[in-house]
């Protein structure tokens, strides 16, 4: 009898912190869950940009050969990637896949 009850002791001190626990983790899956909200908003607004012509403002000027600014087609878009056409300098239409994350700003180009 008196193992049982020190058993039983034994067993609520170690789990009587998961509530604690629990509770830490539940924020972190809140937070996630916002932060998640919010890129599908972005996507949301991207993906509706699909078939438009826009200009794109990038960070990483370097894969456009010095351009910054570039006047490209939306071909398509989810949560993290976009893939557009666009006309480089020398005439040929090219296709990139890039992420989101790198673009700073969208322009529609009113045709």
């Amino acid at each position: 009898m008196e193992w049982i009850i020190f058993a039983c002791c034994i067993f609520i001190l170690l789990f009587s912190s998961y509530p604690g626990k629990i509770k830490k983790l539940e924020d972190k899956v809140k937070k996630l869950e916002r932060n998640q909200r919010r890129g599908c908003v972005m996507s949301n607004i991207i993906t509706s940009l699909v078939g438009k012509n826009c200009r794109i403002r990038i960070d990483e000027a370097v894969l456009f050969n010095g351009n910054v600014e570039i006047d490209c087609s939306v071909l398509d878009a989810d949560d993290e990637w976009i893939k557009f056409s666009y006309i480089d300098k020398k005439g040929c239409t090219k296709i990139k896949i890039l992420r989101i994350d790198s673009i700073s700003n969208f322009e529609i180009i009113s045709d």
